[in-house]
């Protein structure tokens, strides 16, 4: 059985989740709305959308035109699935591997098979809100791997 379960990406977002919302209320980490979308792949498991932070019922017009987060989300995870790093450091290092409908500023994580792409703040805290959720993944995959090894179960 994989280390990885879909429940466990579940309760890797809630342990984010308090976090996430700090980072979402705290001034100059967001730019109007204090929430975001997010998109997140583990290797070939099915895609999870999801949003954290506290949605607004009506989008205010100071904001500027309304944005489908959860598109964007879905692009910079794409972004990062691709070219296999953080958006940051494939617009910073190599943006000539960017396609049509990519974007240029951060907001996606990837770490060995985890892809996580968020939009909602600005971009450098989108990104860090994606690599929480990475973190706390790896975490939990970790405590999973300990607790399968002190139970000698050594093979998957």
């Amino acid at each position: 059985m994989a280390i990885i379960t879909e429940s466990m990406i579940q309760q890797a977002i809630d342990l984010a989740r308090p976090s996430v919302q700090i980072m979402l209320r705290t001034e100059d980490l967001t730019w109007g709305p204090r929430y975001v979308s997010c998109s997140l792949r583990v290797r070939n498991m099915p895609v999870i959308q999801f949003d954290l932070g506290a949605i607004p019922k009506k989008w205010n017009t100071n904001w500027g035109e309304e944005i489908n987060f959860a598109s964007i989300a879905r692009r910079k995870r794409h972004e990062c699935e691709r070219g296999r790093a953080n958006t940051s450091v494939i617009i910073a290092t190599r943006p000539w591997t960017l396609q049509d409908g990519d974007y240029l500023y951060a907001g996606g994580a990837y770490r060995d098979g985890i892809a996580v792409g968020v939009s909602g703040a600005k971009g450098r805290t989108d990104e860090a809100i994606a690599e929480t959720i990475i973190n706390c993944i790896i975490l939990l995959a970790q405590l999973e791997t300990d607790k399968r090894i002190a139970a000698n179960q050594t093979r998957l």
